[in-house]
């Protein structure tokens, strides 16, 4: 147990330490008012508190609409652990989508919030999953899971699963790809993410099939944690920390995409991830003591599910 508290310290102090150099940081507590933004666009957005959140949100459904929402969270809120990041989001077809709400909530208000969604009549449906945030950054890409898998930008949907022939996935138009490309999931012999030379800023997502190399996903992400080096200078080990942050959602969404795509293959046959060596757990201290707590938590919830059960 100790020594699971000082893993979990040591990695908040690492989180502390991203966002207090960030040039643009966003305090988004309940407690507050406002939301508190540092930078060359320094603003100040009202926000109530989560007691009356349902006069924002509320409002906010209806004029957007009825359709498809997308509740989505970001990852290591820094400002408080009891708090996780929200967004809300209302998706057209081929269409940015429209935020209804980002706001920082405890599990409680989490579960007000899906309640509130849950009974709206503009929720037609609602998918779940998760946006590359790091603290209260910006995020830029996002992924769901229902009705099929789908990844999404700013812009719009950048890939989905098709909801009629779940073995097939179309890439929406982007630079260098024709418009509804398609890809058989069936096809795909295994899944990689790569990672750019020192700063380790673009990542990119990817399948090989047997007569091609598609990539899905590139997502530039800016680190703050670089001591000066040449390209090839191997990272300190604050760095490796910084790398596993940053490039943890694009591995999530990496496994993902091998999870629905092992289910097309024959007798759902395993399909290989390749990640960068500099994300494997032998050679990252960080990916290492990240992976033992997930397994941690895992085994945790796996034994309360169990014990539920017994008389």
């Amino acid at each position: 147990y100790q020594r699971r508290v000082r893993e979990l310290r040591m990695l908040c102090r690492l989180v502390k330490r991203k966002c207090t150099r960030l040039s643009t940081v966003i305090c988004c507590k309940l407690s507050d008012l406002t939301f508190t933004r540092k930078g060359p666009d320094a603003k100040f957005l009202p926000l109530p508190l989560f007691a009356e959140a349902g006069e924002r949100v509320v409002p906010g459904l209806k004029e957007a609409g009825r359709g498809h929402y997308y509740h989505v969270t970001g990852q290591y809120y820094d400002h408080d652990p009891s708090l996780t990041r929200n967004i809300v989001m209302k998706v057209d077809e081929d269409c940015s989508p429209k935020v209804i709400l980002d706001a920082a909530l405890s599990d409680s208000e989490i579960k007000i919030l899906t309640n509130i969604l849950v009974d709206s009549i503009e929720c037609r449906f609602i998918s779940s999953g998760e946006v590359d945030s790091v603290g209260s950054e910006d995020w830029n890409y996002g992924y769901v899971m229902e009705p099929g898998f789908t990844l999404f930008s700013h812009q719009g949907k950048v890939l989905e699963q098709n909801t009629q022939n779940k073995e097939l996935v179309q890439v929406h138009s982007r630079p260098g790809f024709p418009l509804g490309q398609k890809l058989w999931l069936k096809d795909i012999e295994n899944v990689f993410v790569d990672l750019s030379p020192r700063p380790w800023n673009v990542q990119t997502l990817g399948v090989r099939t047997l007569s091609e190399q598609v990539t899905l996903l590139q997502n530039e992400r800016r680190f703050t944690v670089l001591e000066e080096g040449e390209e090839d200078t191997e990272p300190s080990h604050e760095e490796l920390g910084e790398i596993m942050m940053n490039t943890e959602w694009i591995v999530k969404v990496a496994a993902q995409l091998v999870y629905v795509a092992s289910k097309n293959r024959y007798k759902n046959a395993a399909i290989p991830l390749y990640v960068p060596r500099l994300v494997q757990a032998d050679l990252n201290p960080w990916v290492a003591m990240r992976n033992s707590l997930w397994q941690n938590e895992t085994s945790d919830k796996l034994q309360d599910s169990q014990s539920s059960y017994i008389p």
